[in-house]
């Protein structure tokens, strides 16, 4: 098939259209992405904390109460806030203490052991289901994260540990010295205490139960000669201890260069809280340039020059733009909130984690009834407004053609009253 030169032509210039329009929507696509990677990569980097902010060190007073002199390391797995596993290392020593004279009572200490933990937060309570079983009332109101008033500046931990421990102890006629090993777990929590610049004290309260594996023997303080005879009768070699065992109560001091209420956050909650401060930096920054800018203002209208433009550079205008979609879309989620809730309270529903398939179908049902009739309303209201409009520029219509209708008519009877005296001229 031969085409002419006017088909040619315009198949070239389509294609050529074509290929600008994909080369356009490409360059588009790539600074959507690269914006989001952008945003992704300077969130994340918001939240990385450095090598010093990761260290903890504690000690605990139970057992400097005890005689017991003690210290400990924590250090976390991850190099964010949001990071919630950490490692740490306790070393407890009071062992053969000197003294001048052999004592009836004797409480000797070693304790080496390292764990693992894994933090957590509470948060708010969406609801609880009315007239539960007892099971159901357990999950959502004991064994779950979820509270009525949640204590965002605790974060909560349970970890697991092992140690190596010698002891001696003789606290009535006879004592017990020996080696143990043990493993078990920890729970407690971590609050902030006391900070001055970068240098931060928590609180942490806590215990640890296990299972131990222990050898003792068995012996008795002579009082008389100023030894301590073996009772061999009543030594024990290696057994495992038939019930657990509190091995640890803490109400510990940890200093930390970053304080526990700045970490191990959730990230819903870091992000808003980021997001929160470059709002407010940048709030404060448009301050500052609207002041300096009208004192400049001030200065340039004495002179009799132009005022400037614009308050933001092109980057802080940007974020300013990103900030008002993010309110915007913050509003809709807010309002997409309330009316599920409204819709809910009206069912008779209240709203949890855990609601049945039956009542998310009836909700959403009358979510869809509920829609339609705020959309219906919203018509009405448009076609009200613009039938408001129609008449008021009728009206303006019909007072114009009045107007003018009387100025065509004052100029006609202007005409008809010169007419005569030109006649009689």
């Amino acid at each position: 098939m031969i085409l002419s030169q006017k088909h040619k032509k315009n198949h070239y210039f389509f294609l050529f259209r074509r290929t600008v329009v994909y080369f356009l929507i490409s360059i588009t696509l790539n600074n959507t992405y690269a914006q989001v990677q952008r945003g992704k990569k300077d969130d994340a980097k918001a939240e990385l904390i450095s090598f010093k902010d990761r260290w903890g060190i504690k000690t605990n007073a139970v057992d400097w109460l005890l005689t017991i002199p003690n210290i400990g390391v924590e250090f976390d797995l991850g190099n964010t806030i949001r990071n919630k596993r950490t490692i740490g290392a306790n070393l407890k020593w009071n062992w053969n203490t000197s003294q001048k004279y052999t004592p009836s009572l004797i409480f000797n200490v070693f304790d080496a052991r390292v764990e693992w933990r894994q933090y957590f937060r509470t948060r708010k309570r969406g609801g609880v289901t009315k007239d539960a079983n007892l099971m159901t009332r357990l999950k959502e109101q004991v064994f779950t994260t979820q509270r009525e008033n949640p204590r965002q500046e605790r974060a909560y931990y349970w970890g697991v540990y092992v140690n190596a421990a010698s002891y001696n102890f003789k606290i009535g006629k006879e004592g017990k010295q020996g080696n143990a090993y043990g493993a078990g777990i920890s729970v407690g929590y971590t609050a902030p205490l006391y900070g001055y610049r970068n240098n931060y004290i928590d609180i942490e309260m806590g215990g640890s139960i296990g299972l131990l594996y222990t050898s003792y023997d068995v012996y008795t303080h002579d009082a008389e000669s100023g030894c301590y005879p073996r009772i061999a009768e009543k030594c024990k070699g290696g057994h495992i201890v038939p019930f657990p065992l509190i091995t640890d109560l803490r109400v510990a001091f940890v200093y930390r260069f970053m304080s526990a209420g700045s970490k191990y956050k959730e990230s819903v909650y870091r992000r808003v809280q980021l997001r929160d401060f470059a709002r407010q930096a940048l709030n404060e920054k448009i301050n500052k340039m609207r002041e300096r800018i009208d004192s400049i203002n001030n200065a340039v209208r004495k002179q009799g020059f132009s005022r400037p433009d614009s308050l933001l550079n092109k980057e802080e205008l940007k974020q300013w733009k990103l900030m008002q979609q993010e309110r915007k879309e913050l509003a809709l989620k807010e309002a997409a909130d309330k009316l599920r809730k409204e819709v809910a309270d009206s069912l008779g529903i209240q709203l949890s984690d855990s609601l049945t398939s039956e009542q998310e179908k009836s909700i959403r049902k009358a979510l869809k009834v509920r829609e339609e009739q705020l959309k219906q309303k919203s018509e009405v209201q448009d076609s009200t407004k613009i039938s408001k409009r129609t008449e008021k520029k009728k009206k303006k219509k019909n007072k114009k053609a009045k107007a003018e209708a009387t100025k065509e008519d004052t100029e006609t009877v202007q005409g008809e009253a010169t007419s005569p005296k030109k006649e009689d001229e």
